[in-house]
């Protein structure tokens, strides 16, 4: 007769308070960049539906903005301290598109990456529950990142003084290790599958520094890329000639690089939590 004891009986627990699935084990830096460019490459069809629509929308934002921002940089090269309330009200508008649209092709992406083509199909139009969630977090993780850093930067100035931008990098250094190790959170609520602060925190235990590392790493390449087409636009007038091809070419890097960010995330969060059938 079979013990009882040995039956494996359902995790009866809440889902976000169950442990990880993940198969664990050290993360690379390099493996989760080259996985992430991986699935954009092999996949650059469903890259491509899923982010037709953000695009659009992260450009007309961009557009819509452009003489705001030129209107803004002139002011402080001119060292104005004042901006005119309708330009800081159109620059704001602008930043709030750009993030709606950042954040709606991170959770398609997302949700690809980790649950298949049926759970983003067509164009991703459709907006749902965890897009809402996922903009209101990722929003929150935001202020609390820059408050926190707000808040840290009197007491390392009365403190270090002569040294105080080193303590400032160190403090920034420090929020930045946080907040990617409570991203995993993030990408738990873009897929639907409940896992707590504390779930994340204790996952990403001591695997902070890898994905940093990896999650800038995954940008720096269309950060050079960008510079590249703005120093050859300056050279040949296109910048001057079609500034707003210019701004296009811009904007699709950028959709390009959140997408190789966001496959950072996924790749680490199928190895550290786990993805739940």
């Amino acid at each position: 007769m079979t013990d009882p004891r040995q039956i494996r009986r359902p995790d009866q627990r809440p889902p976000d308070q169950r442990p990880p699935n993940g198969t664990g084990g050290r993360l690379g830096i390099v493996q989760l960049v080259v996985t992430s460019l991986q699935s954009l490459s092999l996949c650059r069809d469903d890259a491509l539906r899923l982010a037709a629509l953000p695009t659009l929308l992260y450009f007309a934002a961009m557009t819509y903005g452009q003489s705001a921002a030129y209107a803004l940089m002139t002011a402080i090269e001119g060292g104005s301290t004042e901006l005119d309330p309708a330009l800081g009200g159109r620059l704001l508008l602008t930043g709030l598109v750009a993030v709606l649209s950042l954040s709606w092709l991170s959770v398609n992406w997302l949700r690809f990456l980790l649950l298949g083509q049926q759970s983003a199909p067509g164009l991703g139009w459709k907006l749902g529950r965890p897009h809402l969630l996922f903009l209101l977090s990722a929003l929150a993780l935001a202020f609390a990142a820059l408050l926190s850093l707000s808040l840290l930067s009197l007491p390392i100035q009365l403190v270090l003084r002569g040294a105080a931008q080193i303590g400032f990098w160190a403090a920034a250094l420090a929020i930045g290790l946080a907040a990617i190790r409570i991203s995993l959170a993030l990408v738990a609520v873009a897929i639907g599958q409940p896992l707590g602060l504390r779930q994340a925190w204790e996952a990403s235990k001591g695997q902070g520094i890898v994905l940093l590392m990896a999650f800038l790493l995954a940008e720096i390449p269309f950060v050079l890329l960008v510079s590249l087409v703005g120093l050859i636009a300056g050279a040949t007038g296109l910048a001057a000639m079609a500034p707003y091809t210019l701004l296009l070419i811009g904007c699709l890097i950028q959709i390009v690089a959140t997408m190789a960010q966001c496959g950072v995330l996924a790749a680490a969060y199928r190895r550290l939590v786990g993805v739940r059938a």
